[in-house]
């Protein structure tokens, strides 16, 4: 019988709890069923540090089962996300939490105990080093500050979920129903998992957070002179990439532009210019008809073909697939540039 305990604490993510904890009520019951009224395999609990209530976002009350004291020998524990209005307020928990659960979290992962946690939970873990060496993801628009912070984890942002030596990690939200999946999946075997899947309605399928990644984390860097080479490029997107000339109407030289690029977005300037057109391909995948070979040729590329390729790989989907996945229902609401 798995026993799983999931973490509250003050400004924890109640989506989160309440996800993980319905997946694994709701495989209880149909495996229940499946099996002629066979005990239920999960047992779920909630533990506070001190055995409180805590206030989760949104003001949202959640009820503890028990303090640290009654945490036990469980089979899993789950960090729910943390919410931080300030990267100073973010250190401040972290360390907060590292005291009342670090040890706690080590001694269960040594003495070969599962551990999960989505979204912004995953600092904690990261935190504790027990993810160092580790691959591990988070969601794709805290990459940059968890790579920052965190340089000996194996950070994979692109994907919803991984598993690796017993730690799950997931993105944000709505990726612990996955997670809750791939709990169900460990313990209870894949049959299981599919019920659940059918059962929930979750796309197993879905496996990759990037078609929801945008530019937002590439601008954020405060540096001016990048912040004007991104307006630049941003508004000459259908024209042909001339880093050289680029750099001229800034006044730095082609060498000056691509240090400082880097070191402020992480990526050259003409792989920011690939990623913006992505970016703008997408947006007309999502509210016009219009063909991908037109889209093709308004974001700057001849080569259709080759376009193509590149979106499906930054994408992890089909062009033809984006717009069924996130484009307008109806034509007739569609537009027509």
């Amino acid at each position: 019988m798995p026993d799983v305990v999931v973490l509250i604490f003050e400004d924890c993510q109640p989506s989160a709890v309440a996800t993980v904890m319905e997946a694994l009520s709701v495989a209880n019951l149909h495996w229940t069923i499946a099996n002629d009224g066979a005990r239920p395999p999960f047992k779920y609990r909630t533990i506070s540090y001190d055995g409180r209530p805590v206030r989760g976002m949104g003001d949202i009350t959640l009820a503890a089962d028990g303090s640290l004291k009654d945490l036990g020998r469980p089979d899993l524990i789950f960090v729910p996300g943390i919410r931080a209005y300030s990267q100073p307020a973010m250190e401040q928990r972290l360390q907060q939490l590292k005291a009342n659960w670090g040890d706690e979290l080590k001694e269960h992962y040594r003495r070969n105990g599962y551990l999960a946690a989505n979204c912004s939970g995953i600092f904690l873990l990261a935190e504790t080093g027990i993810l160092n060496g580790r691959t591990a993801t988070t969601s794709w628009w805290l990459a940059r500050s968890f790579r920052s912070r965190y340089p000996r984890v194996r950070l994979v942002p692109e994907m919803l979920v991984t598993k690796d030596s017993r730690v799950f990690c997931a993105a944000s939200f709505s990726a612990c129903l996955n997670l809750g999946l791939e709990i169900v999946s460990e313990f209870l075997g894949p049959r299981a998992m599919l019920r659940l899947a059918r059962v929930l309605l979750i796309d197993i399928n879905r496996t990759a957070q990037l078609p929801y990644a945008n530019l937002q984390q590439q601008v954020e860097h405060g540096d001016d002179l990048v912040m004007r080479a991104q307006a630049l490029l941003l508004s000459t997107l259908r024209r042909p990439s001339d880093l050289e000339r680029l750099a001229k109407r800034l006044h730095v030289t082609s060498r000056t532009l691509h240090r400082r690029f880097k070191a402020a977005t992480g990526e050259s300037p003409l792989v920011f210019l690939q990623n913006a057109r992505i970016e703008r391909a997408k947006r007309l995948l999502e509210i016009t008809n219009v063909s991908f070979d037109r889209i093709a040729s308004q974001v700057g590329y001849d080569d259709v073909s080759s376009f193509r390729r590149l979106f499906t790989r930054s994408s992890g989907i089909s062009p033809g697939s984006y717009r069924q996945k996130f484009g307008l229902r109806k034509s007739k609401n569609a537009l027509m540039p």
